[in-house]
Order: C-alpha cells, then sequence, then structure tokens
C-alpha cells in the first residue's frame, strides 16, 4: 500500500521535531557536562566557610531547639540561620532573581528550564489544537498532530524531569511516552481513526 503525502509529511516533520529533541537535549547534556568539569577548581572557592561562621555566632538552646542568636541579640532557629547563610552566599556569587525563581545555580540550568518550558508549550499546544480540530468537526476528534505534540512534550519533559531528578515527573512521563508512540503507530497502521 503507497504512502500517502499528508503521511510521508507527518513522517518528516515527526523527524523534524525528535531530531530538534535529540539535539536541544544532547547540547543541554554536553554544556552541563563541561560546566561540571570548569566548576572543578573553582568550586572550592565558591563554598560557604561553615567553620569560619560557626565562629562568628552565639549558639544556644531554647525550648528545647538550637537557636542562632546574631551580634544584635536576634535569635533565629538554626535551620532558618543556616538557609539565610546559603542565600546569603548564593546573592555574593552572583545568583540573581531568575536563578533564585528557576531554582538553578548555574547557567546551563536556563537551557534546561526552556527545554522544560518547551515542553509544556507542546502539551499546551496538542490540546489547542485537538479543540480547534474538534470544533471544526463539530465532534470530538483526536488528530495524529495531537499525538505528535505528546510525544514532542513527553519526550521534553522527560528529559527536563531526569536533569531534575524528580521521580515523579520521570514515571509520568515515561509511561505517557510509550503510549504517545504506541497511539501514532496505531494511527498510521489504520487502528485507530485520525483527522
Amino acid at each position: 500500500m503507497a504512502e500517502s503525502s499528508t503521511t510521508r509529511r507527518h513522517d518528516r516533520g515527526l523527524a523534524g521535531v525528535l531530531l530538534a529533541v535529540v539535539l536541544l537535549v544532547g547540547s543541554a547534556l554536553v554544556l552541563d557536562a563541561r560546566e561540571v568539569r570548569a566548576a572543578g577548581e573553582p568550586a572550592a572557592r565558591a563554598e560557604i566557610d561553615l567553620k569560619q561562621r560557626l565562629q562568628d555566632i552565639d549558639v544556644r538552646r531554647l525550648d528545647g531547639a538550637l537557636v542562632v542568636v546574631d551580634e544584635h541579640g536576634v535569635a533565629t532557629s538554626g535551620a532558618q540561620w543556616l538557609d539565610d547563610l546559603v542565600v546569603a552566599q548564593e546573592t555574593q556569587r552572583g545568583a540573581g532573581f531568575l536563578y533564585v525563581l528557576f531554582n538553578i545555580t548555574r547557567p546551563v540550568g536556563f537551557l534546561w528550564v526552556a527545554v522544560g518550558f518547551l515542553g509544556q508549550a507542546a502539551f499546551t499546544f496538542r490540546m489547542l489544537l485537538q479543540w480547534w480540530a474538534s470544533e471544526r468537526a463539530g465532534r470530538s476528534v483526536v488528530p495524529i498532530a495531537f499525538w505528535y505534540g505528546s510525544l514532542a512534550g513527553g519526550v521534553l519533559l522527560l528529559a527536563y524531569f531526569a536533569w531534575r531528578k524528580d521521580l515523579v515527573g520521570i514515571i509520568g512521563q515515561s509511561t505517557g511516552v510509550f503510549v504517545y508512540a504506541r497511539n501514532i503507530a496505531l494511527v498510521r497502521r489504520g487502528a485507530l481513526p485520525g483527522a
């Protein structure tokens, strides 16, 4: 059976999307690895000198909890003091608002956050596409482009969650990616209706 031009176009589109995903994720991994290697020696400078900081504080037990009393006599819980110390250290290292907002510590983190946003955008676009196709048909339909968008978004989000070491996201996206790929195969075989 000869392939239709629409099927060939979908195949080229899918190949293009998958190639872009592989290149984007591969680039992020390479940049991440380079930054880790490059950060090898400066990392010692970026570490918090906790021993020095502990010499300059007054630690007391208050109502069974450890508190840190600063030079002005203000008491803070030990956990809050340590958290404030880490934030101050990050600020000194030049971590700005965006680093805190995206919960990243290195510039390559921006690339990974972009991968996550791109994956989320693919998921949003696929839903808008399905809605538009249903409105056009006057009934609920699921075009094959919905599954391609799902697959692209799933792969991008799987890579993002793997970088974040987020087990919940990894499990959710890995099962989804399998389902999306299987539905594309079924539509292409003619086992499922596709628009």
